[in-house]
């Protein structure tokens, strides 16, 4: 089944809309559609999400609106409402699209699937997200050309909505904002100064999730392998590309972008900015990717290797366990390696791992002199 709509009013002078939705279920579970480029008749394909121990009192809200990468806010269309899962049928017409001024703007053909809880999944949290796992990729040229990570000029961050993660870090195991760190102090204390740092957390994090027309990747997981393909893999280089990634984990995804020693790209990683400013994460630290058999033998098997390095946060290493399982249920297969951030072998993997850095940033300067040299003339 595929999610539509008829009748949708044009709200831009050329061409169509550039459509996308968003869906709330009382707050606890938010999804943003993929945006659909200049059109009138918008169909999802792949939309599909599934949600267990949905309450029989939930409400799902849905707003849809109108994409354009030149304004701040984008153009609201409008907005439904289902207050009724459990005995929920499809009108024939579908449903009003309710506008600013209360009036129709189209008709929102929605399916959905209502199932018994099996003996299995009443163990699982209420709320819980179970169905394949997505990513998408957000490129921030404004930011990309102050961190410089790369001749494009782009800073990417990924966000990747996991399966279950509420089972593995249940709600009472959060991890709360480190009061000994006198940074997060000074972000979440009761301090007029944290008001306004806080806000420009958020700020900075709506601008590096913005989803847009043109600087977006989005697509399903459907393997370890996918993972290093698209989210890991260097085209230009054809190899996994070495670095260094910050991470939080929160209720429903797992977000990280690249750290550097710059003092931006260092700002930008923060797990503050990654968590919108949350006092609360379930899972935080960094992880950087190497070879299993050595630095030698690049073309041999990679692995994942995590810690719980944050200051912000500072988790305990009991729930490193719990991580790598989260993340081998969602990726079976995938090689995991966990280290306690004061654990000397990690210190170890991290010298090593800046050797390759330099080497890797040597290949690319080269590549791009080769590139530049047999570029023909027009």
């Amino acid at each position: 089944m595929h999610d539509f709509i008829s009748n949708l009013p044009k709200t831009d002078l050329v061409g169509h809309c550039d459509p996308y939705f968003i869906a709330n279920i009382d707050h606890q579970i938010l999804y943003t559609s993929t945006i659909l480029s200049n059109t009138s008749k918008p169909i999802w394909k792949d939309e599909e999400r599934i949600v267990r121990n949905i309450p029989s009192t939930a409400k799902l809200i849905v707003k849809i609106y109108d994409k354009d990468d030149e304004k701040l806010a984008d153009d609201y269309i409008g907005r439904f409402v289902i207050s009724d899962f459990i005995h929920y049928y499809p009108p024939s017409k579908g449903h009003k699209i309710i506008g600013t001024f209360n009036q129709c703007n189209g008709r929102f053909h929605l399916s959905i699937q209502v199932t018994k809880t099996s003996e299995e999944t009443k163990q699982l949290p209420p709320y819980t997200y179970d169905g394949s796992c997505r990513y998408s990729r957000h490129d921030s040229l404004a930011i990309g050309r102050l961190t410089m990570l790369n001749a494009d000029c782009i800073y990417s961050t990924w966000k990747i909505q996991m399966r279950r993660i509420l089972y593995f870090f249940p709600p009472n195991e959060r991890q709360h904002w480190n009061k000994h760190y006198q940074s997060a102090v000074t972000i979440f204390g009761n301090y007029p100064l944290s008001i306004v740092i806080q806000g420009g957390i958020k700020l900075a994090h709506r601008t590096l999730y913005r989803k847009t027309l043109k600087n977006n990747d989005y697509g399903r997981l459907n393997s370890a392998d996918d993972l290093w393909k698209l989210l890991f893999f260097d085209k230009t280089t054809k190899t996994i590309k070495p670095c260094i990634y910050t991470y939080i984990i929160d209720d429903n995804t797992w977000r990280f972008s690249e750290t550097a020693n710059q003092f931006f790209t260092d700002f930008a990683s923060k797990h503050a900015l990654l968590a919108n400013s949350s006092k609360y994460i379930c899972y935080a630290g960094e992880f950087h990717s190497r070879p299993k058999y050595g630095w030698n033998r690049l073309d041999d098997e990679w692995e994942l290797v995590f810690d719980n390095r944050s200051g912000t946060y500072a988790p305990t290493a009991d729930l490193l366990v719990n991580l790598k399982e989260l993340l081998l249920f969602n990726f079976p297969g995938l090689n995991i390696v966990t280290y306690n951030y004061k654990d000397p072998e990690l210190k170890q993997s991290l010298e090593e791992l800046k050797l390759a850095i330099e080497k890797y940033k040597h290949s690319i300067e080269t590549i791009e002199k080769l590139v530049f040299h047999f570029r023909p003339s027009i």
